[in-house]
């Protein structure tokens, strides 16, 4: 969950450079807090498509906005959603075993087992066309490996974690302020 709040100082700031249209300072941070919500979350999803090798049709629908309000100014992005069975990430089901690539930046990798036992493409049951992992010598029980959670995926890319470029969070945060101006430029244009 990522969230953004105001701040006071913010909100002094809006409300001197309005001058007589002081009563209109709340209802511009709360304009700026909700555009940087929505530009904050397609911003994280298409830093997290261009980072991970996810198909893409679980990212806007797994990230929810709960906006703003003039008595309450704080927006927050609410990500939520299980880990994604491997499948869902770019893979490649050789006779070798299964070989899958979470990170656009690593290339495939087999997928084996603490024990050496290599991953296999499941042909029945609940698991049928899932890659799955025997847990010991044992035909069953499978373990259906996972990538991370979609939540982990932005919360990795917000914060810069494991990246060479700058975090998402301080070029939000720019967006902010950008915004915030904008609102006071809409109000004292009226």
């Amino acid at each position: 969950m990522i969230t953004y709040e105001w701040n006071h100082n913010d909100l002094a700031k809006i409300e001197k450079k309005l001058g007589t249209m002081k009563s209109e300072g709340r209802k511009a941070l709360r304009d700026a807090v909700n555009k940087t919500a929505v530009s904050a979350r397609m911003k994280l999803q298409q830093a997290a498509q261009s980072r991970y090798t996810i198909k893409a049709g679980g990212f806007k629908s797994s990230a929810n906005i709960e906006k703003a309000t003039v008595g309450k100014l704080v927006a927050t992005i609410k990500v939520k959603g299980a880990p994604p069975v491997l499948s869902a990430f770019h893979m490649t089901k050789p006779k070798s075993g299964v070989k899958a690539q979470v990170l656009t930046s690593s290339g495939l990798k087999a997928l084996v087992g603490s024990r050496g036992i290599k991953a296999f493409v499941a042909t029945g049951g609940r698991v049928a066309g899932l890659p799955a992992q025997r847990v010991g010598k044992e035909r069953f029980p499978l373990r259906v490996p996972h990538g991370p959670s979609l939540p982990k995926q932005f919360e990795m890319v917000y914060e810069g974690r494991g990246l060479r470029s700058t975090p998402l969070k301080d070029e939000i945060e720019r967006l902010y302020q950008h915004y915030v101006d904008q609102q006071i430029e809409r109000v004292l244009s009226k």
